[in-house]
């Protein structure tokens, strides 16, 4: 009797600390972003690209309480600034006309720690990710030539490299099923010298949902 009495309050005790472990378990959230991109480096890419737009999407599940993994997409595309070109070279619209845009697939796997404990009602966290990216460069130039034609030349490159991102965010409640994230992060893509004239970057300011 006193042995099963023994193995009753072990029992108990293991029960006493599992369950309010496994209530503050994190369930996995599938999350979606939208917001800008701005152009960081090369120079390149910072002078003459507007600021893009971004989408993200991603799957995080919890091996414990205050880290999550990450499985993500993204895309994100950018415009050419003609009028800074064309300030910077010192031509005008009548002299050339040019169009380019810059666009970005990405796919990464990442850790994010959180600040905070699963009880608090506002979550802040980090993170931390490891990417490959398909980069593609599109660009035309329309000029006159020396006999009055005009002529119209394209380009077109892409590459694919790995790179990295880190940043943070904020994430709060907006309803049972849904919470709101707001997140800020860099991103750095390896690219060649030859394609983009040194490594890509750009800050990236998103803001999304997660169910």
């Amino acid at each position: 009797m006193k042995k099963h009495l023994i193995q009753l309050g072990i029992a108990l005790l293991v029960l006493f600390l599992i369950n309010p472990l496994a209530a503050q378990n994190r369930s996995p959230q599938i999350e979606l972003f939208g917001g800008a991109a701005f152009p960081l480096s090369p120079d390149g890419f910072k002078d003459y690209y507007k600021v893009g737009g971004s989408i993200h999407g991603q799957y995080v599940i919890f091996p414990s309480p205050n880290m999550g993994i990450s499985f993500g997409a993204a895309f994100e595309s950018f415009a050419v600034d003609e009028d800074a070109i064309l300030a910077g070279t010192g031509l005008t619209s009548n002299d050339v006309t040019i169009d380019a845009s810059a666009n970005i697939g990405e796919f990464g796997v990442g850790v994010r720690p959180y600040l905070t404990p699963v009880t608090a009602s506002n979550q802040i966290y980090l993170f931390g990710m490891a990417t490959f990216n398909v980069v593609n460069a599109k660009s035309s130039v329309t000029y006159t030539d020396f006999f009055g034609n005009e002529v119209t030349d394209e380009f077109d490159e892409s590459e694919n490299k790995f790179g990295v991102a880190a940043g943070g965010g904020l994430e709060f409640p907006a309803g049972s099923s849904f919470n709101i994230l707001l997140q800020g992060l860099v991103r750095f893509i390896f690219t060649s010298d030859e394609f983009a004239g040194g490594t890509l970057s750009f800050v990236g300011v998103t803001a999304g949902v997660a169910f």
